[in-house]
């Protein structure tokens, strides 16, 4: 099961990340502190980064509009439409998920290649993933059009199984670009997290404010191991650490929201809505692995539609985590 991150495009600047909601009291300080820790960049070197935000970004845009991955549009083609393929029977039916972001996708990894700035992280396993959608994309979308005017009821699925070894192959090596290219983007993302935290002045706003996104992002780390392995004392034990740190930050971020409010007669709640459920769902979460709960073998309706406890769980935690960290990404008062 693949864990999707969501990737803020906005953590590229780490001055648009500790500069935002709730930092009015702040800025002085921290321009102060800027003035006195940074050389005056060049024109070329300010060119250079524009030019890598720039970049970033696209690789964000990319991520962020595959909601299906193509690794699981791979899992589940494997898991439910090859079994039909392989069998005898007349095909009453066929999926075929993302064919409208293959090419989408490809057009905007090559709009970034063409950027001169390099991301060593990312650049190559973008070029990678951008070849092999481009080998992917007639036989997805002959396939999405055959399956869309229900060409299978027309000649049984023939021509599924005469494009599935094909299409399988293809698909396969898009789902490897794919991975290759999120843990680039992923290590990139971090480190900016991290550096976003680390440079923030300590118990202001935008300290709390990157420490929820970072240590939110070591959570979600920590979250893919645990449901992965929900029984493993060192998956929980790591889960429940990071968790706390997301905690302490929400607490302070949540003093400082109340502070400015108080301050400018505005309320400003700073998304403690979707922070506090993401917490407390995790906080469940926690409590349902120590009870056994994701021991038990599911029975009855979640049995007969093929889920289970862990999954829904696993789900929960990825759209309550999309809903607290998305928010930051834009302005919260």
């Amino acid at each position: 099961m693949k864990y999707q991150t969501l990737f803020g495009a906005t953590l590229i600047a780490v001055s648009a990340l500790v500069a935002g909601c709730g930092d009015k009291a702040d800025k002085t300080s921290q321009a102060q502190a800027q003035a006195q820790s940074q050389p005056q960049v060049t024109a070329k070197q300010s060119g250079n980064e524009q030019q890598l935000v720039e970049k970033y970004n696209i690789y964000v845009d990319v991520s962020n509009n595959l909601r299906t991955s193509f690794q699981e549009a791979r899992e589940s083609y494997v898991q439910g439409q090859l079994p039909l393929l392989q069998a005898k029977a007349p095909l009453t039916g066929l999926r075929i998920q993302n064919d409208i972001l293959v090419d989408r996708s490809a057009k905007k990894l090559d709009a970034a290649a063409a950027i001169a700035a390099p991301l060593p992280e990312i650049d190559e396993s973008a070029k990678s993933f951008s070849a092999a959608l481009k080998v992917l994309s007639p036989l997805s979308r002959e396939l999405n059009d055959y399956a869309n005017s229900k060409g299978y009821l027309a000649d049984n699925g023939d021509k599924a199984r005469q494009l599935n070894k094909d299409y399988l192959a293809a698909l396969t090596t898009v789902a490897e670009a794919e991975a290759a290219f999120d843990k680039g983007l992923g290590a990139r993302d971090q480190a900016l997290t991290k550096e976003a935290f680390e440079k923030a002045p300590k118990d202001s706003a935008a300290y709390y404010r990157a420490g929820l996104v970072y240590h939110g992002k070591l959570n979600h780390a920590d979250a893919g191991a645990l449901f992965a392995a929900p029984n493993d004392p060192k998956a929980l034990a790591a889960f429940e650490a990071s968790l706390a740190l997301v905690a302490d930050s929400a607490a302070g971020w949540s003093k400082k929201m109340a502070e400015q409010s108080a301050q400018s007669g505005k309320s400003c709640s700073g998304g403690m809505l979707q922070i506090n459920e993401f917490i407390g769902q995790s906080r469940s979460v926690v409590k349902d692995v120590k009870d056994g709960a994701f021991k038990r073998k599911e029975t009855g309706a979640m049995a007969r539609m093929g889920r289970s406890g862990i999954a829904d769980a696993a789900n929960r935690y990825n759209q309550n985590f999309a809903n607290m960290i998305g928010q930051f990404n834009h302005p919260l008062c």
